[in-house]
This record gives C-alpha cells, sequence and structure tokens, in this order.
C-alpha cells in the first residue's frame, strides 16, 4: 500500500519559429520532435525536443505521470525554466511512435489533479491454490497534491484475496501528501471462480447412435432370411424337373 514519490528529470527545448504538418517532417528528420508548452501564466508556446530524450523520458520510473523541469531556449533571450507536466502524448496510428507532445506549466504552491499507475502486487490466495481469474479493472488512479508529492505509483497487496473477493477504490491507502478523487465504490479488481466447461454436444450423438442400429438391424437381418428363402424355392424347382 506504498506510494513512491517521483524525481524530477530534466529536459531541454528550444522555441520552434515554424509549425505545419511540412515543418513538422523536416524535424522528425532531424531527430527533433514538435511540442507545446501552455499554462496558465505564459502564452503557447511551439517548441522542439529531443526524439531520444523524450524516449527516455517516457520510458523512466515516472513516465507520462511525473513533473520535470523543461529549459526553453530561445534566440537572443534568457532560457526559460519552467515546472512542467506531460498532458498529452501524440502516438502515430499505425508505427506507435511518438509524434507530438503536450506540456502544462503548472504553479509548484498550487494543487493539481494528476492519474498515476495503479500496481497490484502479489498474487492471490484465490488464483494460486483454487484456480480462480484475477480480473482487473483499474489500473490508474486520480489524485489531488502539489506538484512536488506526485506519487510515481500507488501499489496494494492483493496476496489475501480469495474467490468472490473484490477490491474497491475505498480499500486503498491515500499517498502520503494526495487525496484519493476516485469514486470510492469504484472496483479495481475481483477474483472469479474458475469457468466451467460446457458438456460437448457429441456426447448427445454418441446416444443416439446405438437406437439406430438398432432399428435397421432387423431390417438387414429380414432382407437376408428372404434372400436365403428364394434361393432354397429355386434349388428345390430344379430338381422336380430332373426328375
Amino acid at each position: 500500500m506504498a506510494a513512491k514519490t517521483t524525481e524530477r528529470p530534466q529536459l531541454n527545448a528550444q522555441a520552434r519559429p515554424q509549425t505545419g504538418t511540412r515543418a513538422a517532417r523536416r524535424m522528425r528528420k532531424q531527430g527533433l520532435m514538435p511540442a507545446v508548452l501552455y499554462g496558465k501564466s505564459i502564452e503557447p508556446t511551439a517548441i522542439t525536443v529531443s526524439r531520444r530524450d523524450v524516449i527516455r523520458l517516457l520510458h523512466a520510473r515516472a513516465g507520462e505521470h511525473g513533473l520535470l523541469t523543461l529549459n526553453v531556449e530561445a534566440a537572443g533571450e534568457k532560457a526559460l525554466e519552467k515546472p512542467v507536466l506531460i498532458k498529452h502524448v501524440e502516438h502515430d496510428p499505425v508505427s506507435g511512435e511518438v509524434r507530438h507532445i503536450d506540456f502544462q506549466a503548472i504553479v509548484l504552491t498550487e494543487e493539481i489533479r494528476v492519474k498515476v499507475p495503479l500496481l497490484l502486487k502479489g498474487d492471490p490466495v484465490g488464483v494460486k491454490q483454487d484456480g480462480g481469474i484475477l480480473e482487473h479493472f483499474l489500473r490508474e488512479i486520480e489524485v489531488a497534491c502539489l506538484p512536488t508529492a506526485i506519487p510515481a505509483q500507488v501499489e496494494h497487496d492483493i496476496s489475501a484475496m480469495k474467490i468472490g473477493d473484490t477490491l474497491h477504490v475505498r480499500d486503498l491507502a491515500a499517498p502520503a501528501g494526495a487525496k484519493i478523487l476516485e469514486d470510492a465504490e469504484g472496483v479495481i479488481a475481483s477474483v472469479q471462480a474458475p469457468r466451467e466447461e460446457k458438456p460437448e454436444e457429441a456426447a448427445a450423438e454418441t446416444v443416439a447412435e446405438p437406437e439406430v442400429l438398432r432399428e435397421k438391424k432387423p431390417e438387414a437381418e429380414a432382407a437376408a432370411e428372404g434372400g436365403k428363402g428364394e434361393k432354397a424355392e429355386k434349388a428345390e424347382e430344379k430338381e422336380k424337373k430332373e426328375k
């Protein structure tokens, strides 16, 4: 039930004078990624960031949920240093590659709302010993906290869950310095009984088969006996003619 706080990584950016699809295509060929910075205290600013640095940042422990410092450089101006959150990541619909990022500038003394990952730890006893099935529904939790107190993730131990048990939001311990905003009755996970297999339809066909054979057997025997009687009559007529 622990919550881990994030560190504060740095990311460099440059002001982007040119916008549009053609300009963005040229940037990507140079290893750059188009982005935008906005917030209450600043005008929306088009920027570029290193694609390699962004991928490294997204694969770090905090991922898309952590607080970071964005250093924006502009020609002839002093670098702008802003604490920001990643608000939106645009992916290519075919390749899945990151194409664009939105950064939101924040004030460190003002409370914010942010979603953080929910990690369920351990193997439920109902799954491990009784063959049950774990169904996991909620994988992120929205919390309210100061930007400096954003938890990297919220953890909960589910080892004691048995078949029929359900984990609700109310069962979580709120991270230090944060308040959980999700509906308390929201279902996070449950352990269901193993599914029973349905009887095979082939079994019913197997039972019906002997009845069909029994119905046809007397007809076959009658046909065979009829054939034998006809042969006997012909042989008897032949003997009479020879006499």
